[in-house]
């Protein structure tokens, strides 16, 4: 594309025009600020169907994105504390994978932000189901003048399902990243290559490489967001993380995955393999009970609450308040009786 400001309008891409969901500057896609409203537009959605990716500006407030990047800084450092220090982070030096942490976190800004309603909203949306889960949640930071993030462009589907993916209805996975600092050209922008130009390319195998497919990364182009913007992308969409080419800097991001709860052959994570930890406990003891759900909770109503199982639960997370399930499970009770 020229130099300048292009939009989207009716699924045909239009200079001059900036709307809610995308702002192609140059070659790149940029995300702007929050301003109200629907967080995630129609238009947004729309762009996501035909390209397979979005990004959907500034999609945290002001103090989602502080109390998310305080809670992320439990974990690791600025990049002033690695550049002063760097013999403290040796693994974050030297292995690109070594930033990353996975769900549930220390303290509640991500744990809230990878359950927020907004999100579970727009998932619903993708999907047309309210039966849907969170199959993975992990931050991932990364540092100018450390370890090499360059990757081939891909598919994330291999570790998300048994089979390939099916761009349909309840059959999709939505992947989606949340920026949790400022991502510019040198920062290592996320690269994408919309589905206009590769929909007749085979799924399999999900890696392609730039020696054997020269022509594809022709067509990529980078994601550049400010920090509290949204990628939402498709399982079927190539992308693949750039390396960072700042000598100082950071990347702090937080990558999600969502499915329907229909589909068992789906899913990165069962959370219950985290049952025994502190966190995970806290965490469904403070969480609303649709927060609670998305995690694979017994939704309120459903078949296996009874006063034994309501008793147990409650003595298992006592700081977790059962009278929702309590008061559903009487109401089954009394109508069952009539």
């Amino acid at each position: 594309m020229a130099a300048g400001v292009r939009g989207v309008r009716n699924g045909r891409e239009e200079p001059g025009l900036k709307p809610l969901g995308l702002v192609w500057v140059g070659a790149g896609f940029v995300g702007g600020l929050y301003s109200g409203g629907m967080r995630v537009e129609e238009l947004q959605v729309e762009h996501l169907r035909r390209h397979g990716f979005v990004i959907v500006p500034g999609f945290l407030t002001g103090a989602e994105l502080e109390g998310a990047r305080e809670n992320l800084l439990r974990y690791f450092p600025t990049a002033e504390e690695l550049g002063a220090t760097p013999e403290r982070y040796g693994e974050l030096m030297e292995e690109a994978d070594a930033g990353q942490r996975e769900f549930p976190f220390a303290g509640d800004a991500l744990n809230d932000v990878a359950t927020d309603p907004e999100i579970v909203s727009v998932v619903e949306r993708l999907l047309g189901t309210s039966d849907v889960l969170l199959s993975q949640s992990a931050i991932w930071a990364k540092y100018g003048g450390a370890a090499d993030y360059e990757q081939g462009l891909h598919l994330d589907y291999q570790g998300n399902t048994l089979v390939v993916p099916r761009d349909e209805g309840d059959y999709r996975q939505v992947n989606m990243i949340l920026y949790y600092s400022d991502v510019t050209e040198e920062l290592g922008p996320t690269m994408v290559v919309s589905q206009e130009h590769t929909r007749e390319i085979a799924v399999w195998p999900a890696f392609k490489t730039r020696k054997k497919h020269p022509e594809l990364y022709k067509l990529e182009r980078p994601v550049l967001a400010t920090a509290g913007s949204l990628l939402i992308f498709s399982m079927r969409t190539f992308h693949r993380a750039s390396d960072i080419s700042a000598d100082v800097g950071e990347r702090f991001s937080h990558h999600l995955v969502y499915r329907s709860g229909r589909h068992n052959f789906q899913g990165y994570h069962l959370w219950a393999k985290h049952g025994e930890n502190e966190e995970l406990q806290r965490f469904i003891e403070r969480s609303s009970v649709r927060q609670r759900e998305v995690l694979g909770f017994p939704k309120v109503g459903d078949g296996y609450w009874n006063e034994e199982t309501i008793r147990a639960v409650g003595m298992r997370y006592p700081g977790m308040d059962m009278g929702v399930y309590r008061k559903q499970s009487a109401q089954a009770i009394k109508k069952k009786e009539k």
